[in-house]
């Protein structure tokens, strides 16, 4: 996305009392003479940019804001009083631009240059094509002198150099350590000091070594001590007794849970045996009950009896009839009784014989119960039922077993209620030695460990305890410290062994070196009452300020030397790396199309030249027109390389008013083709010819692409 001024508000800036604008992609800021377009461009460059100094003779006062877009996901507003300016941002994103870029994208009061009196300078083109103007600063003779570059190294050895300057501080360094060394060197060859010092040295450092071994022995014999601390500690935590007790207690629960077992499958035994009870008890009172309720089938005899008196009562019935013209009252009576007695009779025998074999229907219900029943008790028991006594003694067998599977319930139920105690028991030590649950299948292993980690520690103990009586030491002479050393009874003998031999040879070496000292004193300028040690320390100390000030000189030399090789080979390429870059198509190809005749570009040492068919150009010879188009070309194409698909912004204030008429539309005609690549134009002019020009070309745009204001 390309940066570009969304709007521009300012007031109180010289004769602009107030103006506000937001911008397109083509804009033309248009005013008569006096009217603040130049102090308009001023205020931009403040608001805009940190080196300000790049433009001369900026004008301040004003207040107001530049709203820039495309630098992050928002809009950033910039004014003069603005901390951040747009090369911060180009310095902080991946693009890496120059800071140099600032000046080709403001040309200000029709000013035709970029940089200096001629238009452009070669360090501007450096920065843009190359970056060697850095190396350049680098190699500059402030930060590396002609001493250095004129010497002669190899192999990072300095075999020639001229005595001036670094060369001779290298000179004077060499002697005066090659003297030193000569002095140490007389001194071991001579009078033995080196030997003495070497001794002594020695001696304070077996001193050292036997009071850091007794150090480490006593530190030894703290972590042994603190070690069996530890191992008693740990045994502690798992108590013979209580270890003991555990067993005992896993034991029991072992044997009470063998004989739950037991009783377990006693009590499934006899629950097995008078599974059938509570069927068997309730069948047999059914049974009784069916029993006790059997119904003869009613006989036949009640309906015979009830037919006779039935036809008896009808023939008595006829032959009151037949003769009851000839029958007397009494007869009548007698008729009517026996009549009357046999209809009577007849219907109660054939009541009481339907009452009797209704009852015996019912009793086939009953029957098929009691057949229930008998093939209930086959599938049961396995025995076909035959009687009541069969029943009743199927029943007390299973009452014995259902008794007996009661009392053994109640002792399961007392068992599982032990074995749930010792189980938790248990598991808490267990938990509480392992700090966490085991399985009840682990504890046996459990245990055999704990027991097998007691005897472990033990053994431990026996051998830490061993090895501190080996050491010798008391205990109010633990040392806590660790000193870094590890005890060695072999390496402490043999240290003391060594000093023994070391102080004996110091005593006669002593005897040879008096004569030395004086030496030593004219070299290192001390009285010759000091000590032997610090004579000789002050002499190396001498000598180590002459290695250290040596080596300084050297690394100094040795790398101003390679960075001017470097730079020397590397400006090599980059003046072809320049020449290139001025002639690539990026930067003519603008120079070409606005200039209509230029065709090419070159650097001549610190001086641009362009060229048409016929000749070359030095940028101060041509016209102050045509440097305007050059200049333009130039931002264009310079811009366009650093950018490369990305857009920017130009601010043009009055570059074209030295521009003949026909050089001016082919200009602006140029502005509109890159403002249609993506370019913001803001051109300001006082021009009528150039603003004329903008609104006509400004018909190609789109509305709102192309923006006209008046100041």
């Amino acid at each position: 996305m390309g940066i570009k001024i969304d709007k521009i508000s300012v007031k109180d800036l010289g004769p602009i009392k107030s103006f506000a604008a937001k911008f397109g992609i083509f804009n033309l800021i248009y005013s008569r003479n006096e009217k603040g377009k130049t102090f308009l461009t001023e205020f931009l460059i403040r608001s805009l940019f940190t080196n300000i100094s790049r433009w001369s003779n900026l004008r301040k006062g004003g207040k107001g804001k530049v709203t820039v877009s495309g630098l992050e996901e928002r809009t950033i507003d910039f004014s003069p009083s603005s901390q951040k300016k747009l090369e911060d941002y180009w310095e902080s994103s991946e693009k890496g631009l120059p800071a140099s870029i600032a000046k080709l994208l403001i040309v200000k009061g029709g000013e035709a240059g970029i940089e200096d009196g001629e238009g452009i300078s070669k360090f501007l083109i450096k920065e843009i094509l190359s970056g060697i103007n850095i190396l350049d600063k680098i190699d500059s003779d402030n930060n590396i002198s002609k001493t250095v570059k004129s010497a002669e190294i190899t192999s990072s050895q300095i075999s020639n150099i001229p005595q001036r300057g670094e060369g001779k501080q290298y000179n004077d360094s060499k002697y005066e350590l090659e003297s030193i060394d000569k002095q140490f060197e007389d001194i071991e060859s001579e009078y033995t000091q080196g030997v003495l010092k070497t001794y002594s040295m020695e001696e304070k450092s077996l001193q050292d070594r036997l009071a850091n071994l007794d150090k480490a022995k006593r530190y030894r014999a703290y972590l042994i001590s603190e070690k069996i601390r530890e191992l008693d500690a740990a045994l502690n935590n798992v108590p013979e007794e209580e270890l003991s007790n555990l067993e005992n207690g896993l034991s029991s629960f072992k044997s009470k849970r063998e004989f739950y077992g037991q009783s377990e499958e006693k009590y499934k035994s006899a629950l097995k045996k008078s599974k059938d009870f509570q069927w068997l008890e309730s069948a047999l009172l059914h049974y009784k009950d069916l029993s006790l309720k059997t119904i003869k089938n009613p006989v036949k005899s009640l309906l015979f009896i009830s037919g006779i008196l039935t036809a008896a009562g009808i023939s008595a019935a006829a032959a009151l009839i037949f003769f009851h013209q000839k029958s007397s009252a009494a007869v009548w009576t007698i008729y009517l009784g026996i009549i009357c007695f046999c209809f009577l009779g007849s219907l109660v025998s054939f009541l009481v014989y339907t009452k009797k074999f209704h009852n015996f229907s019912k009793q086939a219900v009953q029957n098929e119960e009691l057949n229930k029943i008998k093939e209930e008790f086959k599938i049961r028991i396995g025995m076909q039922l035959t009687d009541i006594a069969l029943l009743e003694s199927t029943l007390n067998e299973q009452r014995e077993s259902n008794s007996e599977s009661r009392i053994m319930k109640e002792q399961i139920d007392s068992l599982d209620r032990g074995l749930r105690d010792i189980r938790f028991s248990i598991n808490q030590k267990i938990t509480g030695f392992f700090e966490k649950e085991l399985e009840e299948r682990n504890w046996d292993t459990a245990l055999k460990d704990l027991n097998q980690n007691n005897r472990s520690l033990k053994d431990q103990i026996g051998k830490e305890r061993q090895e501190l009586a080996k050491l010798g030491v008391s205990e109010t002479d633990y040392l806590p410290e660790d000193i870094g050393i590890r005890y060695s009874q072999q390496e402490y003998e043999k240290t003391q062994s060594e000093l023994g031999y070391i102080r004996e040879e110091i005593k006669n070496q002593e005897d040879k070196i008096q004569k030395l000292k004086y030496r030593i004193c004219e070299k290192t300028k001390d009285d010759p009452s000091i000590s032997w040690e610090e004579l000789i320390e002050n002499l190396r100390q001498k000598r180590q300020e002459a290695q250290n000030e040596l080596r300084e000189v050297t690394a100094n030399i040795v790398a101003g030397f390679s960075i001017h090789k470097v730079i020397s080979k590397l400006r090599q390429e980059e003046d072809t790396k320049i020449q290139e870059g001025l002639q690539s198509e990026v930067v003519t190809g603008p120079l070409k199309d606005i200039t209509q005749r230029y065709n090419r570009l070159a650097l001549d040492n610190d001086r641009l030249i362009v060229s048409d068919q016929y000749d070359d150009f030095g940028i101060r010879d041509l016209s102050t027109g045509a440097i305007e188009q050059i200049m333009l070309a130039l931002r264009i194409g310079f811009t366009l390389k650093l950018l490369r698909e990305d857009a920017l912004f130009l601010i043009l204030d009055d570059a074209f008013q030295h521009s003949d008429w026909q050089k001016r539309e082919i200009l602006i005609n140029k502005l509109a083709d890159i403002a249609k690549k993506g370019w913001q134009i803001i051109y300001l002019t006082m021009d009528d010819h150039i603003k004329g020009l903008f609104d006509k070309i400004g018909k190609e745009f789109e509305a709102g692409k192309y923006n006209s204001f008046e100041l």
